[in-house]
This record gives C-alpha cells, sequence and structure tokens, in this order.
C-alpha cells in the first residue's frame, strides 16, 4: 500500500501539513542548529542553501519512491514552515513510522502534538494503515510526551535498537492502531 498525499492539506485549525516549499529554507536552517534533530535525521549537519535544497528534494521523493510522505508543519495563518512529520512505511504490511521535529523557537505550543494526531488520524482512518509506530529514546521526555498526547500508546523497550553516528540507543516504542470497524449485527 503506497502512500501518497492527502488531496487538501491536513489542518486542524493551528497547524497546517503541507508539501515542502522552496521558501522553506529557513525552517531547514533552524533544524540545523538543533544537534538532535541533525543527529536523528536527514537535515544537514552544515546548513547551507544547496545542502538544503537536497533536503527539500530528499522529502519530495519519498512518496514517489514509496518509502512514505514527508510533509511541512506550518503555522496553519502565516503558513510559516515551523517543522517536519513523516510517515515512512515499515516492511510489514499495513504499518508506518512516524518521525517529527520542531525547530528550536516552535517548542512548548503543542504544535508537534497537532501534527502527530493529525497525521496518524489521517493514515488510520482515510489511507487505511493499521498501525502508526514511533521509536523514541528513553531520555526524550518532550517526545515522550508529544506521543501521549496524541494518543499513542507506550508498548515497550527494544534495547540497543536505534544506530546514530557513533552510538547506538534504546528504543520505546509508541504505537495507535486503527480502530476496530464495526460488526453487522
Amino acid at each position: 500500500m503506497p502512500l501518497t498525499y492527502p488531496a487538501v492539506d491536513l489542518t486542524d485549525g493551528t497547524v497546517r501539513l503541507r508539501s515542502w516549499r522552496e521558501d522553506d529554507l529557513e525552517c531547514v536552517r533552524a533544524a540545523a542548529q538543533d544537534p538532535r534533530i541533525v543527529e536523528a535525521t536527514s537535515v544537514p549537519e552544515v546548513f547551507s542553501v544547496d545542502a538544503g535544497r537536497a533536503f527539500l528534494r530528499r522529502q519530495w521523493s519519498r512518496a514517489d519512491s514509496g518509502e512514505g510522505v514527508s510533509h511541512a508543519i506550518a503555522d496553519a495563518v502565516t503558513d510559516q514552515a515551523l517543522g517536519s512529520v513523516v510517515l515512512m512505511l515499515r516492511p510489514q504490511p499495513g504499518v508506518a513510522g512516524l518521525g517529527y521535529w520542531l525547530i528550536p523557537s516552535a517548542r512548548g505550543r503543542g504544535i508537534t502534538t497537532r501534527a502527530a494526531r493529525l497525521v496518524s488520524s489521517w493514515a488510520l482512518d482515510v489511507v487505511g494503515i493499521e498501525r502508526v509506530e514511533a521509536w523514541v529514546e528513553p531520555d526524550n521526555k518532550a517526545s515522550r510526551r508529544v506521543l501521549t498526547a496524541a494518543a499513542f500508546e507506550q508498548e515497550g523497550v527494544l534495547r540497543s535498537f536505534l544506530t546514530f553516528p557513533g552510538r547506538r540507543a534504546d528504543a520505546v516504542v509508541f504505537s495507535k492502531i486503527r480502530s476496530p470497524r464495526p460488526r453487522d449485527a
């Protein structure tokens, strides 16, 4: 089941999930200043306009390659990009992995929770994905709060599961599954 972008942007009136655009380079520049974002994503470690454009091209190619979809998290009023939320297909049928980041200046306002809720609900209720999961380092309390607030359930810990440059880390697994369909009486 390939993922394609929704026909219209996903929004809750506060955040808007939309395609990345060339004018979102300032968001990528701000993300490149956060070592945790750089370590765990394809955001360039050293920002340049060319590196930022290469990041945008990677986001645009995800649906075409069958990997998944990557949305810019934008302010619904100003349309300014503030972060990223991605759904990447896992090898298991009907399973997608959730990833996200938010630039430091936009944190603490529930934006990431709103984005995670929007994209996971769309995947489960509209696309027909059966399970959306996220893997988070145990010490990433902010990300754990995001997932809990977005109605994900914590399942367990995968020891030495995540790979980063020069280190490995445990992953706390969170998931959200599609509601069972009502049965005919």
